[in-house]
């Protein structure tokens, strides 16, 4: 498998140091471009090896899969860069963009003249280059070898989701949103331990494996996760006293309002 990604910024730099650090793709097979003069740099200071470019016409190549992680505003403009050179019987465009729909990617890539292109919506989430990511995939016109491809690269990088075009919004804002609503948690958290009087990095550590417990609970018990407060919350305790402090804070509806703040 070859693949391209244009655009090395948050989301396609951690795909590149993820698809680099598992050995998914030899780096030879790797092509990586991006305008800015030192990106580069920042790859090769990481041992990140893979063939820079900054030329997007040139990066194409003969990759099996061009992964466009560029900004939705920026997609246009690169789209239309690459649409004459793409081999539309071999390679597969595999868009990161949130909110450029399928109907927007035909059009800058102008499948009305120019014919047809497997196409696909990955949204990740910046633990990608971890390994530890949630994707979430849908495609458009696709074959079985590309699919194959896809589902490949993005299961090594974390847990893959097939999902329809009209749920990415949701799924955006739960996952590739939503990683920074749980940091916000969890920094609020450790202000709170502050607060109480620890040092920021104990309160910091504490709050971190607290929520790997958490997690751990529900991934053990299949519960959901009201079960498990329930087990931890007796009338009068302090447990149910701090929830309750919480939730007149507004802290379950301003969770709610933020996710579809995201539409």
């Amino acid at each position: 498998m070859k693949i391209t990604i244009i655009g090395a910024g948050n989301i396609g730099g951690a795909i590149l140091e993820g698809t680099v650090g598992k050995g998914i793709v030899k780096p030879a097979h790797i092509t990586a471009s991006d305008p800015h003069p030192d990106f580069e740099e920042k790859f090769i200071r990481k041992n990140i090896a893979a063939n820079y470019t900054a030329d997007n016409v040139r990066a194409v190549g003969d990759a099996d899969l061009v992964i466009v992680a560029v900004k939705p505003w920026l997609v246009e403009k690169v789209m239309g860069e690459i649409a004459g050179v793409l081999d539309r019987k071999k390679q597969a465009v595999v868009s990161i963009a949130a909110g450029v729909t399928f109907d927007r990617l035909e059009e800058y890539l102008s499948v009305a003249t120019l014919g047809a292109v497997e196409l696909f919506r990955v949204i990740p989430n910046t633990a990608i280059s971890l390994g530890r990511s949630v994707s979430f995939i849908t495609r458009r016109n696709t074959s079985a070898a590309h699919d194959e491809q896809v589902r490949t690269l993005f299961a090594a990088l974390g847990e893959i989701f097939d999902v329809d075009e009209s749920e990415m919004t949701a799924c955006t804002a739960l996952s590739s949103a939503g990683i920074a609503y749980a940091l916000r948690y969890i920094d609020a958290a450790t202000q709170g331990g502050t607060a109480l009087g620890l040092d920021e990095p104990k309160s910091l550590r504490i709050v971190m494996k607290t929520m790997e417990g958490a997690l751990a609970l529900l991934e053990a018990n299949g519960n959901r996760p009201q079960t498990e407060i329930d087990k931890v919350t007796t009338p009068g305790g302090v447990t149910l006293k701090g929830l309750d402090a919480m939730e007149n804070g507004g802290f379950t509806r301003a969770v709610i309002d933020g996710l579809l703040a995201t539409k």
